[in-house]
């Protein structure tokens, strides 16, 4: 019980974490009054940071459980 509760702890901690950063990223980088990319590359990089917001914290709740999973079973 408490693997499912920590890594849910961590993969929310963690998407807060990286949905604020990210969000200042995305303005950042191709928000609307951007000029830092050409305006051919804000969709791949728009996409890579949403795979990178979800990703980190999906990485980050499975490898906790993974973690308490292998404890429980020693």
């Amino acid at each position: 019980m408490i693997k499912w509760i920590l890594s849910s702890v961590v993969f929310i901690l963690s998407l807060a974490v990286t949905g604020f950063v990210g969000f200042y990223a995305a303005i950042f980088l191709v928000g609307p009054h951007s000029d830092v990319l050409p305006e051919i590359l804000y969709v791949p990089v728009g996409l890579l940071l949403l795979m990178i917001i979800i990703g980190v914290p999906l990485w980050l709740g499975r490898k906790t459980f993974a973690l308490f999973k292998r404890k429980e079973k020693k």
